[in-house]
């Protein structure tokens, strides 16, 4: 059994106030008996598009190194949603060594996955949006919490989505479609 060193610090630096209330929900739900040795900070970025908030995790990466309490880790959690900086935000992120929680095209691809097998290549995030509530009436991008009310069917999301990242492999991060690394995050969550 491995010691868990005290005083772990975590980033999740989210692109927009879905990603953000996923995040916080799945720090309560999965983090809940580390409050004492792991602080797990989740912050909606200033800044929407994804270049920019990986520019905004590196000013927090410096900031927290100054004030000598860096983070362990930092996780950059965001859509595709056609950005045109996408393949600079992950050269940084890799330059960075940061980790990524990434959907293509959008946040709601994933959600269907708990519902359905999906492998469709939405263009844009509306269409996701519409299948989204053909599977689940009830989904509001706000007044839900997400991980709360999906995690029954969390395992079978997970299987779905790395059988549909699977399919991805050929292709470079940034033209994959669809493409889900959320896993990776919840999975992290359960590490701790």
């Amino acid at each position: 059994m491995s010691l868990r060193r005290p005083n772990k610090r975590i980033l999740i630096l989210c692109e927009g106030v879905t990603e953000k209330l996923y995040a916080t929900s799945l720090r309560a739900e999965l983090g809940r008996n580390l409050q004492r040795s792991i602080a797990v900070e989740v912050t909606q970025g200033d800044q929407q598009n994804p270049l920019d908030l990986v520019r905004e995790a590196i000013t927090k990466k410096k900031k927290a190194r100054k004030e000598k309490n860096p983070y362990d880790d930092i996780w950059i959690f965001f859509d595709h949603d056609n950005w045109p900086q996408l393949r600079d935000a992950f050269r940084l992120i890799e330059t960075e060594g940061f980790k990524f929680s990434f959907t293509a095209l959008c946040l709601e691809h994933w959600f269907i996955l708990h519902f359905e097998e999906c492998g469709r290549a939405f263009q844009r995030g509306e269409d996701a949006l519409s299948h989204l509530r053909r599977v689940w009436p009830q989904y509001h991008k706000t007044k839900l919490n997400h991980f709360a009310e999906l995690k029954t069917k969390l395992p079978l999301a997970m299987e779905r989505a790395s059988r549909m990242n699977g399919r991805q492999e050929e292709n470079t991060v940034t033209e994959r479609n669809p493409y889900c690394t959320i896993p990776d995050l919840i999975s992290f969550f359960q590490s701790l």
